[in-house]
């Protein structure tokens, strides 16, 4: 620890960072779709910001999270990242956008790493935001209010990535030549229906609550699933968490944080 402090102090001392992961920005298509102007600021501004930062500090790695929300609608199969970007929500125009001065900044002396990110969840996420986060907006209200009101179809699909399995690859990213100039999509490779999410959130709780359903949130996307062979091809990946290991590890988390 006292190794990794004195690191951090040098880096910070001398103005110089060999990697920068940029995870900052608004997230969410319903708070894009409420603030665009704001969404654009804090996610196309602030990237365009962070990168000049970065050639400033002489970086030579710039790792930027992006999202599955700059796919727009698809087609009921696992997508590619070569798929025709078409996003249908403010939050995908920003986080593409974003794609794109990330793509234009890599040269020789700057490597860049896309990661188009799909549904993170675990320990750590603000159970008091209702409009960030799928699984937490559904924890919140069922440890809260004992029962969940689900906007949109029970029918749509998703792809969830444990937390865990997304930071230990963020450690195999850094640096690492493979990655560099790669745009990868990052998730599972399983996909779940939100009918059967809710099933496992029964179980997992212990509660049995009642579900009602409402109009979907504004430009929310039905289908989106990813194509995970490339990321598999240039890392050794043996398999991510299950959805039900994962969910076990959240509830226990926050039963133990918020007495729940």
């Amino acid at each position: 620890m006292i190794r990794v402090l004195k690191l951090l102090f040098n880096y910070i001392i001398n103005g110089n960072f060999f990697s920068i992961i940029h995870l900052a920005g608004n997230v969410g298509n319903e708070i894009s779709y409420n603030s665009p102007l704001k969404d654009c600021e804090n996610n196309i501004l602030v990237t365009l910001k962070l990168l000049e930062f970065a050639k400033k500090t002489k970086c030579r790695h710039f790792i930027y999270t992006s999202s599955m929300s700059v796919y727009g609608n698809l087609p009921s199969k696992p997508v590619p990242e070569n798929y025709n970007c078409n996003p249908k929500s403010y939050y995908g125009i920003s986080k593409l956008a974003s794609e794109n001065y990330v793509k234009v900044s890599n040269n020789e002396k700057f490597k860049t790493t896309i990661l188009r990110l799909f549904t993170v969840y675990g320990p750590g996420q603000n159970l008091n935001n209702s409009k960030q986060g799928m699984i937490s907006i559904y924890l919140q209200q069922i440890f809260k209010n004992k029962r969940l009101i689900v906007k949109g179809s029970r029918n749509r699909i998703r792809d969830f990535i444990f937390i865990d399995d997304l930071t230990d690859l963020m450690v195999k990213i850094v640096g690492n030549k493979k990655f560099f100039n790669q745009t990868l999509n990052v998730g599972t490779g399983k996909k779940h229906k939100i009918s059967e999410v809710i099933k496992k959130l029964k179980k997992t709780t212990g509660i049995n609550f009642p579900v009602k359903f409402k109009k979907s949130t504004p430009l929310d996307q039905f289908y989106i699933f990813p194509d995970i062979k490339k990321l598999k091809k240039i890392v050794n990946i043996k398999s991510f968490k299950s959805l039900d290991e994962g969910l076990n590890k959240l509830v226990f988390y926050l039963r133990k944080k918020y007495k729940f």
